[in-house]
């Protein structure tokens, strides 16, 4: 994402929920340790998610959900024209290896309301791959000042809409609660926004100020199944 979107992310306190899932490594901890599941940051949440995106998967069930999400992902991007990057990239955090397969685009200078950058990716941590997750960020370029000033935004009708359809597969979502909150906040006069939601076993979290909205929608983290496990 942009240097201004990750900016803040830093100024909302919660950089670590969107760009990484280490864990802090304590100053005794042998550094040489790489143990996956030690090193690892499993969300708390997680074991409350309930829906088809908390069951236990095999590591080849969560590529077929992903690459079948990734095309409409791609699709979508396509026709609405922007350039992308596509690919796969490995680093390394807190000693475990993290294999990061995804799109995504920044749209430089976007008009007000307007999608500012989008990234969905699968990513597997672990020399043995043991871990996985997938998730879709978007940032768009807020009228935080005209939604107060016309009491009126939809997050519905901005190009949100359609990536998170995609992901979810719910088409024809209604954001009115969602909407409402965010103006009401705005009203009130909080800076920092933070919503959170589940969707079918998916974590949701919507970050705003008057600025920016990011949005965060991602499946738990997934210790694979057995591999012969048969789907659910």
């Amino acid at each position: 994402m942009s240097k201004k979107i990750i900016s803040i992310m830093m100024s909302l306190l919660i950089a670590t929920s969107l760009i990484g899932c280490g864990k802090t490594n304590d100053a005794s901890q042998d550094k040489s340790k790489t143990n996956t599941e030690d090193n690892i940051n499993i969300d708390e949440k997680d074991k409350d998610l309930q829906g088809s995106w908390a069951k236990n998967y095999t590591l080849d069930q969560t590529k077929k959900l992903y690459n079948e999400k990734l095309a409409k992902i791609e699709g979508i991007t396509k026709d609405f024209g922007l350039k992308y990057s596509k690919g796969e990239k490995i680093k390394e955090e807190n000693g475990v290896s993290i294999n990061d397969n995804s799109i995504y685009f920044d749209n430089e200078k976007p008009e007000k309301n307007k999608i500012e950058s989008m990234y969905f990716g699968m990513k597997t941590y672990g020399e043995d791959l043991a871990y996985g997750d997938i998730s879709l960020k978007l940032s768009l370029n807020f009228d935080g000042e005209g939604a107060i000033k016309n009491n009126n935004f939809d997050l519905g009708k901005t190009s949100f809409a359609k990536y998170i359809a995609a992901f979810t597969g719910q088409e024809n979502r209604d954001y009115s609660q969602i909407n409402k909150e965010i103006i009401q906040k705005l009203k009130n006069g909080d800076n920092d926004i933070k919503l959170d939601n589940t969707i079918d076993g998916l974590k949701e979290e919507i970050l705003v100020t008057k600025e920016c909205i990011i949005y965060n929608l991602s499946t738990k983290k997934y210790k694979f199944a057995d591999a012969d496990m048969s789907m659910k």
